[in-house]
């Protein structure tokens, strides 16, 4: 207390402290005027992570929170900050990802009028796409308002959660008692009775398969899903719209990843007669096979999209609205990771046969200049150390990438659970600020890369382990694919991205880069950059490889 009897300590050093104890000490930020009133006196304990964009410091804060397993926490602008995040949050809400986002706000006193950097009814702004938002209805408030955003953060199904503060909340004095955190922790098990009837129907079954989800993986379970799949000798998928790898696609049980088309799913499941789906949707669709055709559409009188019908599906997920919508027979809410270990221990060993296979072998690809988006996967999937964690957005390349990178049991794989472009670009800089002691691996097309270009200085700047990797194809060619070529040349415009160099722009934001044209450089350009100390951007121009496959 002063000496005049009022509350000497203001509403920023108890937040600062509550973000102490929820263990929230790295900020990923782009602060604008609302928020620095948070940053004066900056306490030394802190690590502040500066990101030139907001979309790009949400998408590292993503990142940062599926390395670590812990809400991030990012403090950016509220109104057109939040505004430039939005494609960002879309996709942690898409991905569960925990994170507590603190919007800065116009002072109170400002906000009956229409001040400048306004962010009116600021807590719908982030709508539908956060779990949770408020402002605090008074100053004192906003720690115990933070806490609670954080708990509900962490919570099944994990996801961002926002806060609006008040510029002049922070120097405004605190509640006469300190604010002391909470313990809040999950407690939630599988249902016994559950885990034994299920594992009843994959025992009996005489062709199961699993479906492998990123919620396998976020729980800590892939070790448990092998040793799952093996005692069943089950096929493994991994789920469409692949976000998160929880299986190695290196081992002899893994089908590849589904496509996100109702029909090829169905081709790929109709022989089994029990499939249980981990921690993840049933199913998120892309489109259906009748949209590839350019020809006049009829009247829609086809069914919605539905799963085989002689194929018994059991549905595993934290997610109550996913098991609500599931195309799934029987649909279960508990915690899929724990759900994998409880049902091991139930499963007899059956007798190891080879499975037949799915495919023909996929052939080594031929170098050749340009050089081709296999070529390039192949030489790097020589190259990749056994521990990178990969991150991956290749809209026309993804199948050639897995086919040639088949990642090992060490490797994490990351991609974007929403569809909006970005993630990986900036979630491998946050995922290495969390994990400096691994290699982190984007490999992006040029395309996709300018939507958080920005994280590049970042890397640069905090000199983290990451090396990109650009496939550059000179456009958008899975927008392309989608028009015969009369409309191709036509719309030319919409697709065509020449004359963008991405080493340029890589040493334009303070990092080495490298443009690789010819089979010869390229081996030796990747074991450098793999190897680096510090960030390093290869932009590797490749032919075009012409209709995309899923």
């Amino acid at each position: 207390m002063s000496a005049d009897g009022t509350n000497s300590r203001t509403v920023r050093e108890d937040t600062l402290e509550v973000f102490r104890q929820l263990g929230l000490t790295t900020v990923f930020s782009n602060p604008s005027h609302t928020e620095m009133k948070l940053f004066e006196q900056w306490p030394d304990d802190f690590r502040f992570i500066m990101g030139l964009q907001e979309a790009t410091v949400v998408g590292m804060a993503d990142g940062y929170a599926q390395a670590t397993g812990e809400p991030s926490l990012v403090v950016i602008n509220g109104g057109p900050g939040t505004g430039n995040a939005m494609g960002s949050i879309y996709t942690a809400a898409s991905a569960h990802t925990p994170m507590v986002i603190i919007g800065g706000l116009q002072a109170r006193k400002l906000q009956q009028g229409a001040p400048f950097l306004n962010a009116p009814s600021a807590t719908q702004l982030p709508q539908p796409y956060i779990k949770w938002a408020a402002e605090a209805a008074r100053p004192q408030d906003v720690p115990a308002l933070i806490e609670k955003a954080y708990h509900i953060a962490k919570q099944a199904p994990q996801g961002p959660v926002y806060v609006g503060v008040p510029e002049d909340d922070w120097i405004r004095p605190a509640n006469s008692t300190p604010y002391k955190t909470r313990l809040v922790q999950a407690a939630v098990v599988p249902d016994p009775q559950v885990l034994a009837d299920v594992a009843d129907a994959l025992n009996s079954a005489a062709n199961p398969a699993i479906v492998a989800g990123p919620g396998v993986e976020i729980g800590g379970a892939r070790r448990d899903l092998i040793k799952m799949a093996e005692r069943l000798n089950a096929r493994v998928y991994g789920s469409p719209v692949w976000p998160r790898g929880a299986f190695p696609e290196n081992h002899p049980l893994f089908g590849g990843v589904l496509a996100p088309l109702p029909e090829l799913i169905n081709a790929k499941l109709a022989d089994h007669d029990v499939v249980i789906v981990l921690g993840s949707p049933t199913f998120t669709l892309f489109t259906t096979a009748d949209l590839f055709s350019t020809a006049p559409a009829p009247v829609d009188t086809s069914d919605a999209p539905k799963l085989p019908e002689n194929t018994n599906f059991i549905h595993i997920t934290d997610d109550p609205e996913a098991a609500a919508w599931s195309m799934a027979g029987s649909a279960y809410v508990t915690p899929p990771a724990a759900f994998v270990r409880g049902l091991v221990s139930l499963l007899p060993q059956r007798q190891r046969l080879a499975l037949p296979p799915l495919s023909e072998p996929i052939p080594t690809p031929e170098a050749s200049t340009p050089i081709t988006e296999p070529y390039l996967f192949h030489v790097l999937s020589q190259e990749l150390p056994t521990d990178a964690q990969v991150f991956e957005e290749l809209p026309i390349g993804r199948a050639p990438f897995h086919e040639q990178i088949p990642l090992g049991p060490d490797n994490g794989y990351y991609a974007t659970a929403s569809g909006a472009l970005g993630f990986p670009f900036a979630g491998a800089v946050g995922y290495a600020v969390a994990r400096p002691d691994v290699r982190t691996v984007v490999v992006v097309g040029e395309g996709s890369a300018q939507y958080t270009i920005q994280a590049l200085w970042t890397a640069g700047k905090y000199n983290l382990p990451v090396t990109f990797v650009i496939p550059n194809n000179s456009g958008y060619l899975s927008l392309k694919y989608y028009l015969d070529d009369t409309s191709q040349k036509a719309w030319q415009e919409g697709w065509d991205l020449s004359g963008v160099d991405m080493a340029g722009l890589a040493r334009g934001f303070g990092i080495s880069g490298e443009r690789v044209e010819t089979p010869e450089q390229l081996q030796a350009a990747l074991r450098k950059a793999l190897t680096a100390d510090g960030p390093v951007l290869l932009d590797v121009v490749v032919s075009d490889p012409g209709l995309f496959r899923l």
